[in-house]
């Protein structure tokens, strides 16, 4: 089974609805163009970051980002989608990857500013 972990629905769209526009360098699909599948929440896997003002460059407010911990995965056989930073801070915690997977390719609306989903599924890198 497959659980989204983040915030919101993952809307996966049928690949026969998109198209990559090189003007833009995006997968879009035409106006009214349904999800394939839709995954709904299932609750959040958080990562704990702590965040540190240094010196700003040119003006320019910089931070330091350090990520510190997360929740642990669920024991429960299941592929989890989780956010890029949970799953930077799952691999930096030494878990176990196998089960964790990340949105592939969004798809935006055919002008290239709203986004309605993604292609698929992908494993971190």
């Amino acid at each position: 089974m497959i659980i989204n972990n983040t915030p919101h629905s993952i809307n996966i769209i049928n690949p026969e609805d998109i198209h990559f526009d090189s003007t833009i360098r995006k997968y879009v699909a035409p106006a009214g163009t349904e999800p394939a599948i839709t995954i709904p929440s299932s609750g959040i896997l958080n990562a704990k970051i702590n965040t540190a003002n240094t010196k700003p460059i040119e003006g320019i407010p910089c931070f330091d980002k350090e990520i510190i911990n997360c929740d642990p995965l669920p024991d429960d056989g299941n592929i989890h989608i989780v956010s890029a930073l949970y799953a930077s801070a799952a691999a930096k915690a030494g878990m176990d990857m196998s089960r964790i997977m990340l949105v592939a390719d969004p798809v935006m609306s055919e002008d290239g500013k709203t986004f309605i989903g993604c292609r698929g599924l992908t494993r971190p890198f």
